[in-house]
């Protein structure tokens, strides 16, 4: 009930959450989450047995500027704010690069192919990305070197058909393997 209530008492604050969503793709991914976190916790217990926080892995997970994880967090950060911009949709990412500042989001209202927190980028990705620049400056390089093919998510949960996408789209949102990725990185970052 508290996932739900938390949705409710924020659907009309437009800086909320997942912005530019209706009420039910809202409560999607609060619930989404809320499962994240839970199985991630369940293997933070097991983590926090195992792991010595002065190891060389979590001296390794903490350089997040060495690791790309600072870059790859930047990264998603831009995909949220520019839905489609690394899909590789000359039309879409065009829109953006013609705009010259950052419009409402005006390509889709999210992302599909759900998230993974492995790295299936190379370190070489990020060879001369400074994402401390301006969007503008940044936007035209994002676009075409970082590129990926993942879509945008354009349908809502408004009908029992749109459902099944958002269903199957936060049933397979993470590997396994990612909820124990995700233990490693808090353990060491809390510890």
């Amino acid at each position: 009930m508290k996932t739900f209530d938390l949705a409710m008492r924020n659907m009309n604050r437009t800086w909320w959450g997942i912005t530019n969503y209706n009420t039910l793709d809202k409560l999607t991914h609060a619930f989404h989450m809320a499962e994240i976190w839970d199985k991630t916790a369940e293997q933070y217990t097991m983590v926090e047995k195992l792991l010595d926080p002065q190891s060389d892995l979590c001296d390794c997970v903490t350089d997040i500027e060495e690791n790309d994880v600072l870059n790859y967090l930047n990264l998603l950060a831009f995909k949220i704010k520019y839905p489609g911009i690394t899909s590789g949709n000359k039309t879409l990412t065009d829109n953006y690069l013609s705009s010259g500042v950052r419009e409402k989001r005006s390509a889709g209202y999210g992302f599909g192919g759900g998230y993974n927190f492995g790295w299936k980028r190379s370190l070489t990705d990020f060879d001369g990305f400074n994402f401390n620049l301006s969007d503008i400056e940044l936007l035209q390089d994002v676009a075409e070197k970082l590129a990926d093919g993942e879509q945008v998510m354009t349908e809502h949960v408004d009908s029992a058909e749109h459902w099944k996408l958002w269903r199957k789209m936060v049933k397979h949102g993470m590997e396994e393997s990612g909820y124990y990725d995700l233990a490693v990185f808090m353990f060491c970052m809390l510890n």
